[in-house]
């Protein structure tokens, strides 16, 4: 394998080797004809290019306000999924997809903000939820001064009877206008699901949490009403500021 060796001074350099595998035919590879910006990356320009010629361009660096986070999976999920420490100084809300089992029949999901690893439980949470059927039944449900968020009821327990759960979370910082932070720590959501019954069902709502203007939350909670969570899969994207 051929190979080109720029050397420093002190005699360490840097090495240009050949291709791993023989091409096809000869390629060529065109330096760009400036030195380009502090942060930009060389690029294949489109002009000129072939299987065999490429002529090189510095160009921005690829960026995207739409990050994944985390995911996992399992067989069991324990007392409660919870997701912790979120960057809230990088990300303004967090996008989740949660498909969850409960290991008990007829139960309930719920949800909490966490600051940290502490699970806000006092009663300031306001919820508002438009719950339908098949059937064409439509009922809406709302409340205020409650101690948690219940997005889906009755969730069944046996083979195929789970929820999904889809969510975009806010949340407020200490950087945010003292008269809108109370109104930032939320979540707006959609779900369906299969009850004990079997029957299908689905959800669409909103919730915040409206304690105070100086809570700052940074994680979240998903648990069942009854018993521990089984088979799960869930992933998180953030969204930049």
């Amino acid at each position: 394998m051929g190979a080109i060796k720029l050397k420093h001074t002190s005699g360490n350099g840097t090495i240009l080797n050949s291709p791993a595998a023989n091409p096809s035919s000869d390629i060529t590879l065109k330096l760009p004809s400036t030195t380009g910006s502090a942060g930009q990356v060389l690029s294949v320009a489109s002009a000129n290019h072939s299987s065999t010629n490429a002529e090189l361009e510095f160009a921005a660096a690829s960026s995207t306000d739409y990050v994944k986070l985390t995911s996992a999976s399992g067989s069991s999920g324990g007392s409660a999924i919870n997701i912790d420490n979120l960057d809230v100084s990088t990300y303004k809300a967090f996008e989740i997809f949660l498909t969850m089992q409960p290991g008990t029949d007829n139960s309930n999901l719920y949800i909490r903000f966490r600051i940290g690893s502490t699970t806000i439980t006092d009663t300031n949470y306001v919820n508002w939820k438009e719950q339908s059927t098949p059937t064409n039944n439509v009922s809406h449900k709302s409340s205020g001064s409650q101690s948690l968020i219940e997005p889906a009821e009755n969730i069944g327990a046996d083979t195929e009877e789970n929820v999904f759960f889809h969510g975009v979370m806010h949340v407020a910082t200490s950087n945010d206008p003292t008269g809108l932070a109370r109104q930032n720590n939320r979540i707006e959501y959609d779900t369906n699901y299969i009850t004990h019954g079997p029957a299908h069902y689905s959800t669409r709502g909103v919730a915040h949490y409206s304690g105070d203007a100086t809570t700052y939350v940074n994680g979240i909670r998903f648990y069942f009403s009854s018993g521990n969570i089984s088979d799960y899969m869930y992933t998180v994207y953030g969204i930049k500021r």
